[in-house]
């Protein structure tokens, strides 16, 4: 069984409810018999509790969305050699090791590279993106759905569930879009978030 935070709620109501009948069932109660009761009706509580508790800290990731695109691979051919192998390889990676969908690089406001889910349209940065750069810290929209701004990615794929933006330095930044909402981890956001500061570094290298 995989013990996540509402399988703990159930076991914990079912012992729970156990308890209370055996308590009806008793024919004399002892002192005894009364503290352990209080101890198994305290024990089904805590075990609630935490069933509750893991869910908050723990999320289950929503469904997967049947997202409208080709998949692709499109770059700017005047990306120099070495930092077009280092983007080609982290694109990939990040599509195959992560629930992403989409990703789309941009470097001072011109779109150099896409790959997975890929739209047609030309993606321009807004609000949201533009926030990111400026300072220069990653935003995380779990839900796209609930999130007024939305509207900025649909030119990068339309009714993406899930964001993820990645400042790079202070004119380019990663845009990943997930297959479903809630879907990256912390460990998913860490890994990327390093990639970015190797590719800082290659794109001073390299003047691009």
């Amino acid at each position: 069984m995989n013990f996540n935070g509402k399988n703990l709620i159930l076991i914990g109501g079912i012992l729970f409810s156990l308890q209370l009948i055996n308590f009806v069932s008793i024919n004399q109660i002892t002192p005894e018999i009364e503290r352990a009761q209080v101890l198994a009706a305290i024990s089904s509580v805590i075990i609630i509790l935490i069933g509750f508790l893991f869910q908050r800290i723990s999320p289950v990731s929503g469904e997967k969305v049947v997202l409208k695109g080709e998949n692709g691979f499109i770059y700017d051919p005047s990306i120099p050699k070495e930092l077009l192998n280092e983007l080609a390889w982290g694109s990939g990676t990040v599509l195959t090791s992560t629930a992403a969908a989409s990703i789309l690089i941009n470097n001072k406001r011109k779109n150099i590279l896409k790959r997975g889910i890929v739209s047609k349209k030309n993606f321009v940065p807004k609000d949201i993106c533009l926030k990111c750069l400026k300072e220069h810290k990653i935003i995380s929209l779990v839900n796209t759905k609930f999130y007024p701004g939305r509207e900025e990615f649909d030119d990068f794929c339309k009714g993406i569930p899930a964001v993820l933006i990645i400042p790079v330095n202070k004119e380019c930044f990663i845009l990943i879009g997930g297959w479903s909402s809630r879907c990256f981890t912390k460990s998913d956001e860490k890994w990327i978030l390093n990639w970015s500061e190797k590719l800082k570094v290659l794109f001073h290298e390299n003047n691009f």
